[in-house]
C-alpha cells in the first residue's frame, strides 16, 4: 500500500526523528509513504477569518497538488494535520463554490479528485488494523509505561478532524497497548503544553509543559509519546529549565509514538533517531531490556 505523504517544514528540520522513523516503521508494516513533490508549507495555523482567502493558499495549493497523486494525503505533524483538514473541508462545503474556484484559480493547479487528509495513526488504526500490527511486534514493549500525549490540534475541533475524542482519546493507548506496552491515563492529555507562546512568552511556555509533565510523572509512567512537533519540543527541550520552577523536578524522555512503533516492529537503535531528543530513552529502555 502506497500512500501519497506530507511531511510538512519540521519533518524535514526540528522533526527529524519524528520522519525518518514513521518512514522506516512503515516499510515494516506493510505501507509506503510517497512524499510529495514540490510540497509547500501548510501555514502552520488554521485562519478563523472567513475573508482571509490569502492564508488558504498554502493549505489549498497541497490538497490540489494531493488530488493528482489520489485520493488520500497522510501527514503526520498534529498542526499540519489540522490545518489540512480544516482547509480541505471549507474548500469543498457547500456554498464555496466561488471561494473554492477563486483559490484554484489562483494556485492554478488541477485539483483530480476528492482528497481525504488522514493521519498516520489512522492508517495503522483503520487499514492496518490493531491485530495485524500485533504480527509485526519483534520487540514487544513488555514493562514500558507510556503516557500518551494528544496536545490540542489532533482532537480539536471535533466536528471537523473527527479523529477520537477530544477529551479522552484513545488512539495512541490503543497503539501502545497494541505494541505489547502499557498505557497509562492522565489528567492533561490534552492541555496545552504552551504552544506557540514558546516565542514570546517563554516562561508562560515552562510553566505549561510542566504542570503537563508533572501530571504525567505523579502517574508512573517511564515515557510520554506525541505526535506534535511543537508539543514534543515544549515538553523535551523545555525539561533542563523546569528544576527553576518545579521543586524536584524529575526528567523523563519525551518520544514521538513512531520511535516507540519502530523500536516495537524491530529497527535497530541506530534507526531510532534517538540523538534528536533532548532527554535520552536509552537508560529506560535498556532498563526495560528493550535495548541491549
Amino acid at each position: 500500500m502506497k500512500l501519497p505523504y506530507y511531511a510538512g517544514c519540521t519533518l524535514h528540520t526540528k522533526a527529524k526523528n519524528l520522519n525518518e522513523t514513521a518512514i522506516k516503521a512503515a516499510a515494516k508494516v506493510g505501507f509506503e509513504l510517497d512524499e510529495m513533490p514540490d510540497w509547500t508549507c501548510c501555514g502552520a495555523i488554521y485562519s478563523t477569518n472567513v475573508d482571509d482567502l490569502a492564508y488558504q493558499v498554502g493549505p489549498v495549493r497541497n490538497l490540489a497538488r494531493a488530488s493528482q497523486m489520489g485520493g488520500r494525503l497522510v501527514t503526520l505533524c498534529a498542526a499540519c494535520y489540522n490545518v489540512l483538514k480544516r482547509a480541505n473541508r471549507e474548500l469543498n462545503a457547500a456554498g464555496n463554490e466561488l471561494v473554492r474556484q477563486r483559490l484554484l484559480d489562483f494556485v492554478d493547479e488541477r485539483f483530480d479528485r476528492p482528497v481525504s487528509v488522514i493521519h498516520y495513526l489512522d492508517v495503522l488504526r483503520s487499514n492496518i488494523g490493531w491485530d495485524r500490527l500485533r504480527g509485526n511486534v519483534a520487540r514487544p514493549l513488555e514493562g514500558l509505561r507510556v503516557a500518551s500525549y494528544y496536545g490540542c490540534l489532533m482532537v480539536r475541533p471535533r466536528e471537523v478532524l473527527d479523529f477520537d475524542d477530544p477529551e479522552n482519546p484513545v488512539v495512541m493507548d490503543q497503539l501502545v497497548t497494541a505494541l505489547g506496552g502499557t498505557p497509562v491515563d492522565f489528567d492533561f492529555k490534552t492541555e496545552c503544553c504552551g504552544g506557540y507562546l514558546i516565542v514570546n512568552r517563554r516562561q508562560a511556555a515552562v510553566e505549561c509543559s510542566r504542570r503537563v509533565l508533572e501530571n504525567i510523572v505523579s502517574v508512573g509512567a517511564d515515557v510520554v509519546a506525541t505526535t506534535c512537533p511543537l508539543c514534543q519540543y515544549n515538553l523535551d527541550a523545555l525539561q533542563p529549565e523546569m528544576p527553576s520552577v518545579w521543586r524536584g523536578f524529575e526528567s523523563i524522555p519525551v518520544l514521538y509514538f513512531t520511535q516507540l512503533l519502530g523500536l516495537a516492529v524491530g529497527l535497530g537503535e541506530d534507526e531510532l533517531a534517538l540523538d534528536y531528543n533532548t532527554t535520552d530513552a536509552r537508560p529506560v529502555f535498556r532498563e526495560k531490556g528493550l535495548l541491549s
